[in-house]
Order: C-alpha cells, then structure tokens, then sequence
C-alpha cells in the first residue's frame, strides 16, 4: 500500500507516469488512495494544465508522459550535469569527452541508433561554438526519408538557434538529388561530392569544433539503403514502407564519440571546400 502525503497532485501524477500509461480512472483511484481529500476535479483541472502545458499526452481513457518532454528534460539535465559539475566528477559522460579518448556504443537496429544519435548531436551542438559550423558526411541522407519527424526537428532547432550545417553527401541518385531543393539557405547547406572521399560507404559523421560522432552501420544494411537509393525514383508510400523496415532490421551497428583535433582538422579541410561558410 502507498505511503499517504500531502505532495503536489502534479508531482504525484508525473511519478506515477514514470511507471507508464494508465487509464485516467486508475491514476485518479491512486492519488485518491496516496492524498486523501483530493477531488477528482481537482486532478483532471492539474491534467489539464499538464496536457497544455506538453508534459502529459491524454489518448482516450488513458494518460501517458509526453517523449518529446522527457527527450527534453533528459537534455536539459545533461547540459546542466555538464555545466555544473566538475569534469573529471563523470568521466563516462560524452560531452566531457578528452582529447584522443573515445567512447563507443553499439545498436541492434538503425532506429535506436539514430534515437541516441540525435540526442548527441543536439548535447554537441549546445555546447560546441555557435559560430563554428556543424560538419555532417553522410553517404545517403536516409534519415530524412526514414526519420522525419526527428531530422524536421534537428533542422528546426539548428534553423532557431541559427547554427551552421553543412552536409556533404558520397552519392547523386534521385533521392539524393532530391534533398538540394530542401536545404538550400545559408544556414543548412547540402553537397553532392564529385568525387569518392571515403572508400566506406558504411561510414557516416559529424563535427562539433573538435569533437567527432563516427557512426558505423552494419555493412549488410549499408548494402540495402545503398542498392533502395539505386533503385528508387521517386519516394512514394511504397518506398517508406520499404526504407523503414530496412532500417529497422537487426544488425551490428557502432556510434562512437571522441576529441581528436588531428582528424577533426583533416576533415574540414576536405569537406569546407565546397561551402560557403558564414563569419
């Protein structure tokens, strides 16, 4: 039996929601049981200011903690750890990352990889320089096909903080061709290279100052988005169909983070040459 307490109702339904969705008939019983005298009105007025404020998420009968909230509050409390703790305090965390260290994660599928990807690259680009512009070599921009909700919300971000990203991509079929005419500004600009820059076409990566995101994909799968991109003409809902159970396929994938001023370096200077980049 819970403990009774005279917390907040607010702090007693995100903790309950921490343990996962429960229909709204639940949540009020329990908070009934733990608060004594708390109306029911009372939680569905405190629902409410949640649901507004996009903490909560009410589908039907039921209340569950929104992800886009806790994607942020995971965010917020990882910049702040890093701001107000000492470096040496947690080694282990990416952001704190020394130079020629590294740290590497493994994925069993491209959708948890690009989950936490996503996460990195926006920690990197809140702390990394703002006037330094974000390099990023993809072989295929499959993400945006595949991941669009997140790559829309990257570009919004970078787009609102005004940050720099320049994107080089290795190939010219028709669904790499097709992405020219969506990030064509200043700010995101994208690259067709001419020429093979990288003999993996497993291999994709990001910049931030001195700091590297290298992701490898599981070669077979790299295979497979290679020969979709080779194939495919126009992206209707056949091709999403396809493209999201390639990468939601089981495979050996790596993300690793590291501070390597020496190859960061080399890297730019490839990749700088075919943007123009803002002062």
């Amino acid at each position: 039996m819970e403990k009774r307490t005279n917390q907040p109702i607010e702090q007693l339904i995100l903790k309950t929601l921490q343990k996962g969705t429960i229909s709204t008939i639940k949540l009020i019983e329990n908070i009934s049981t733990i608060r004594p005298k708390t109306t029911k009105q009372g939680v569905y007025r405190v629902l409410r200011k949640l649901k507004d404020e996009e903490k909560i998420v009410i589908h039907g009968k039921s209340v569950s903690l929104n992800l886009h909230w806790i994607k942020n509050m995971n965010e917020f409390f990882s910049l702040a750890q890093f701001y107000y703790s000492p470096r040496v305090a947690s080694p282990d965390g990416f952001l704190n990352v020394r130079e020629k260290d590294k740290i590497v994660y493994f994925f069993k599928n491209l959708n948890l990889l690009d989950s936490f990807w996503s996460h990195a690259f926006h920690m990197f680009a809140e702390i990394s320089n703002p006037k330094e512009p974000i390099f990023v070599y993809n072989p295929h921009e499959w993400f945006a096909y595949a991941r669009q909700e997140t790559e829309q919300t990257l570009i919004k971000t970078m787009n609102e903080k005004t940050r720099q990203v320049l994107i080089t991509v290795a190939h010219s079929n028709p669904l790499d061709r097709e992405l020219k005419k969506k990030f064509g500004s200043d700010l995101l600009q994208y690259n067709i290279s001419d020429k093979k820059i990288f003999d993996k076409q497993d291999y994709y990566f990001n910049i931030f100052g001195d700091c590297l995101i290298e992701v490898f994909i599981d070669q077979k799968i790299s295979e497979q988005i290679d020969k979709f991109f080779e194939k495919t003409k126009f992206f209707d809902d056949k091709a999403s169909e396809e493209l999201l159970e390639i990468v939601s396929r089981s495979g050996k994938n790596k993300l690793v983070i590291s501070r390597n001023k020496k190859k960061v370096e080399k890297y730019k200077k490839t990749l700088s040459k075919n943007f123009y980049i803002m002062k």
